[in-house]
């Protein structure tokens, strides 16, 4: 089973749960309503990295490549994109068995990749780089007060060890 079976599956199983019951749903209720009030809400203003556009008109080498890009109906061969060729090399007709699980690694991974980078892609295509760029910095807001969660929680460990072991702090 593969992971994205595995997650398909897992969210079959969320779909087809029974209903929370009604003391569960006003306790998670109340949790997510703490949550909220403790973290600012999202910002909505330009990211400061991106300078005020420009007028601008399409030179006429991409107007080019829009009208082959309309024009292909679902033909990618009009759309070049990333060559994984260039940066893996998958010889499909290996005889040892080692060698073929090694390209069918590699092939995960560069599917992998492409899933990845076709999903971020499609993420700045559908809410804009702004909003992608301000999502970004919420996550690493979010990763800073984990890692100095995680900091603070290492030291109170260490003083209580340091307590157990009788050294003064």
């Amino acid at each position: 089973m593969t992971a994205r079976d595995r997650w398909i599956d897992r969210l079959d199983e969320l779909h087809t749960a029974p209903e929370p019951s009604p003391e569960l749903r006003s306790e998670v209720e109340g949790q997510i309503r703490q949550d909220l009030a403790r973290h600012p809400p999202p910002k909505t203003g330009l990211h400061p990295s991106i300078p005020p556009l420009p007028e601008f008109k399409f030179t006429p080498l991409m107007e080019d490549a829009i009208t082959r890009v309309s024009q292909a109906n679902g033909d990618v061969s009009a759309i070049r994109g990333i060559d994984l060729s260039r940066y893996t090399s998958l010889d499909f007709e290996a005889d040892d068995p080692a060698e073929q699980q090694e390209n069918l690694r590699k092939a995960y991974v560069a599917l992998g990749y492409t899933q990845i980078r076709k999903d971020n892609l499609d993420l700045i295509s559908l809410v804009g780089r702004n909003q992608w760029l301000l999502g970004n910095d919420e996550l690493e807001q979010d990763l800073k007060r984990l890692e100095e969660d995680v900091l603070r929680e290492q030291n109170e460990a260490a003083t209580i060890a340091r307590r157990e072991k009788g050294v003064h702090v």
